[in-house]
């Protein structure tokens, strides 16, 4: 039985290929992609519960991705990761945006795990 649904968006092969073994091996059901567009796209066809999304990446950036996922479905979850973010910059996203959790690369795949799963169990229980 699946945990619930992830789209996990990064440029980065590397980061996708892991999240979506962690993932996977723990019941969820996980598309990816490569690019906000490709994101925004997979989200409207698919309606991920949830989204962990790279905020830096070419064209549609995390950001603007969430915010387009949010006018077409505003109780969308998501997480924004960057390796570029400082504390300021995280305590701003965190005040103006509908996002749920911000985390800096290098990231702990133990505390990514707690946030999905806390925000997912979080939405079963509403």
């Amino acid at each position: 039985m699946s945990q619930g649904s992830l789209l996990i968006v990064d440029d980065n092969l590397g980061i996708r290929s892991l999240l979506n073994a962690l993932f996977s091996s723990k019941g969820y059901t996980v598309l990816t992609a490569t690019s906000g567009i490709e994101a925004l796209s997979l989200a409207k066809a698919q309606l991920p519960d949830l989204i962990i999304s790279d905020i830096k990446m070419p064209g549609l950036n995390g950001l603007e991705l969430r915010e387009q996922l949010h006018r077409y479905n505003p109780n969308i979850r998501v997480i924004l990761m960057s390796a570029y973010t400082d504390q300021q910059e995280i305590n701003e996203i965190l005040r103006n945006g509908a996002i749920d959790y911000v985390m800096t690369k290098p990231f702990d795949l133990e505390e990514l795990s707690i946030a999905v799963d806390t925000l997912l169990l979080n939405d079963q229980h509403q």
